[in-house]
């Protein structure tokens, strides 16, 4: 609306000049605007990536804008691409300390379903529209909006444990534009918004993880009493861990069984009666390495997320069997990561 005010004044007599006076007021013609925002962390917390779930985290864009009674406002807020990739989907956070060569993918969404990825004006998906009216007789306003985040385990299970975020990118790139309008409300992609430009930090921390699969019976079968020769036969274990750099392998160890000579001594079954059979386990086809319960006679390895299997080399060497009989031991299986 515009009002119109009139000034009369005589400049001599006989003429009148009329001097026009146009003074408008209203929302067609307001002062400048003014907008900000900024988001809070986005903090995942503890990861298992071997669980095979997703786990969700979110945050909190606050913005405001100041501007004059009955302007109507226009803002577009855009999450950024991924900085190294130029991905919108996913996005990834980067392992500390590792100069980028480990990166764990996550997005960030619009609505709590996790369904629509939150984009930005120009890139493959949209930014978030807002639009506000400033109420009568204030001069500015402020809102909430929320980011849901998401990781997936689901094909990220071989990732090394460690600390991912946004060190090494800086703060994820947060884009508020925004621009007054009368009538129809205008499209982000509008080229005469204003911008304001912001960050905020994202994080997760994925924990050292290892699952025993299975381990299967060591059979040596049936051998005559007189035992003149070595019996040998193999038993598998099956374990699977997430990935590892230096200090992220792990260890499978195994114990002496309940009736050792000693600490690390002889491994022996148990028959009739109470006698004792010598057999031991090696880490080598060639049964010259025993398998011990320490680290340093353990089989070590680096986890792929995948499962790996570890082969038990049994041997029973020969012997005075002191009975006939069944003879049976149980080696507990450690995993040391």
């Amino acid at each position: 609306m515009k009002s119109l005010i009139f000034f009369l004044r005589i400049l001599r007599p006989g003429l009148l000049a009329l001097l026009l006076t146009a003074i408008c007021t209203g929302s067609a013609m307001a002062g400048s605007v003014s907008c900000w925002g900024n988001s809070s962390t986005m903090d995942f917390g503890t990861i298992n990536l071997l669980d095979g779930g997703v786990t969700d985290s979110s945050s909190v864009i606050s913005y405001g804008c100041s501007a004059d009674p009955g302007t109507n406002i226009l803002l577009c807020m855009s999450l950024g691409a991924d900085p190294g990739t130029q991905s919108y989907n996913p996005r990834y956070l980067v392992l500390d300390n590792s100069g980028g060569s480990s990166t764990m993918a996550f997005n960030m969404y619009t609505d709590s379903a996790r369904t629509v990825v939150w984009g930005a004006t120009g890139g493959s998906y949209a930014p978030v529209a807002i639009t506000m009216t400033m109420p009568s007789g204030s001069y500015s306003m402020t809102g909430t909006v929320p980011i849901y985040g998401r990781i997936k385990s689901s094909g990220q299970a071989g990732l090394p444990a460690g600390w991912y975020s946004t060190n090494t990118r800086g703060n994820w790139p947060l884009t508020i534009a925004y621009r007054s309008y009368n009538g129809a409300v205008p499209k982000c992609t509008n080229g005469s918004l204003s911008t304001v430009n912001s960050g905020f930090y994202i994080d997760a921390s994925v924990n050292s993880d290892c699952r025993l699969i299975s381990s299967s019976n060591m059979d040596f079968g049936t051998v005559f009493q007189t035992l003149t020769q070595n019996v040998d036969t193999t038993a598998a274990i099956v374990v699977t861990c997430n990935g590892g750099q230096s200090g992220n392998g792990y260890h499978v160890l195994l114990g002496d069984g309940l009736n050792p000579v000693s600490s690390g001594g002889q491994r022996r079954m148990q028959g009739p009666n109470g006698s004792l059979l010598n057999y031991e386990l090696y880490k080598d086809a060639a049964r010259t390495t025993r398998w011990g319960n320490t680290d340093y006679l353990g089989v070590a390895g680096t986890g792929t997320g995948q499962p790996q299997t570890l082969v038990v080399y049994g041997r029973v060497p020969s012997q005075s069997v002191p009975a006939a009989g069944k003879y049976t031991d149980t080696v507990v299986i450690t995993v040391d990561y």
